[in-house]
């Protein structure tokens, strides 16, 4: 289990030839993707902005259309990755056994999360299952990246949000 928003941002950002951060990965090194899972990633991401193209350079957007985009590409890559089964529901016991394949030292804690995290989007969110998924992935994200004290470091010329 990856910091799964920041990874598919980072892909994106490839993906329209922008700087990606500088991630320290902290006390979770294995968090780090392989160049051969970059590739892959960056692959879906490309595929799926093929079949829903960004709107034309110059024109002018609003937040809400970038938005739109951004989840449509999202929920595309993990659909292609295979994350949504049969009946269109999350895998979280995907994601869970890919935290344990990690190996993480901290994963006890991490664990704890993603049960605590899975259970928050169910609830939430139980009959749609995008925002489910954007919750929990939320969830997740801030609390590896606490958990891991993962730090961000922004392209040069932008600042940290």
């Amino acid at each position: 289990m990856r910091c799964l928003a920041l990874v598919a941002l980072c892909f994106v950002a490839v993906a329209y030839a922008q700087e990606v951060p500088q991630v320290n990965w902290g006390k979770c090194p294995e968090l780090e993707p392989t160049a051969q899972e970059q590739r892959s990633k960056g692959d879906v991401i490309q595929q799926c902005l093929e079949k829903n193209p960004p709107p034309a350079e110059g024109a002018s957007l609003t937040q809400e259309q970038i938005d739109a985009h951004r989840e449509t590409i999202t929920t595309c890559a993990l659909k292609t990755e295979g994350w949504f089964g049969a009946n269109n529901e999350y895998n979280y016991q995907r994601a869970r056994k890919e935290i344990q394949s990690k190996n993480l030292k901290p994963e006890s804690q991490i664990l704890s999360k993603h049960d605590e995290c899975s259970k928050e989007a169910k609830e939430n969110f139980s009959d749609s299952s995008v925002p489910q998924v954007q919750l929990y992935q939320a969830c997740m994200d801030y609390h590896i990246t606490r958990i891991c004290e993962i730090k961000i470091t922004p392209p040069a010329g932008e600042t940290s949000a």
